[in-house]
């Protein structure tokens, strides 16, 4: 399946996907996913995560960025090797150079709009929060990077109220892919 993208006019040059992980278009919040795993589920807990402290069994075994690997970044597994998470750094990019429109509607859907400094845009649903069995209300803005915070079970994810935040692993939340190539065909 075919993937499109948008150049935003950032400094980094990185290409941002035009609608999230498991959706077919830019308003669809997509698959939920707990940080490191690569495939939606249905009960997002620590006992279940596969990226948790106790799940990880050596310190050797410690993930620090996940970005572009398939076994970890649900956007390189489902997409393929040329998309991958977003960094903390590439997020805190995004929503620092790039102008915010809060409550944006799109085909009826709330989100916020993204506008880049060359004036091209994206749109990112309110989201899910997705926590054990319950799926809290699409008011969240809410999405995945690919770091990790210094603690031992927090990773990064942006939220548009805090900013970049850190969040437990085992929550599941939409993911925005990037591309990094600065030329090229679109896939």
């Amino acid at each position: 399946m075919k993937h499109e993208y948008v150049d935003l006019g950032l400094p980094s040059g990185l290409k941002w996907a035009t609608c999230n992980i498991g959706a077919n278009s830019p308003e669809e919040c997509g698959d939920y996913f707990a940080w490191g795993e690569t495939k939606p589920k249905e009960n997002y807990c620590e006992e279940n995560s596969l990226t948790h402290p106790k799940n990880i069994a050596t310190s050797k075994n410690r993930l620090w960025n996940i970005s572009g690997k398939p076994k970890y970044d649900a956007a390189t597994a489902n997409w393929g090797d040329e998309w991958r998470m977003p960094t903390k750094d590439e997020m805190l990019e995004l929503i620092t150079v790039c102008e915010l429109e809060e409550d944006v509607m799109l085909n009826g859907k709330q989100g916020l709009k993204i506008i880049g400094p060359n004036g091209n845009s994206i749109f990112l649903p309110y989201t899910c929060i997705c926590f054990e069995r319950q799926r809290l209300e699409k008011s969240y803005c809410s999405y995945w990077t690919s770091s990790v915070c210094e603690g031992v079970f927090l990773s990064y994810r942006l939220d548009i109220n805090d900013r970049i935040i850190p969040s437990s692993r085992s929550v599941g939340y939409a993911i925005r892919a990037v591309r990094s190539e600065k030329l090229g065909v679109r896939n």
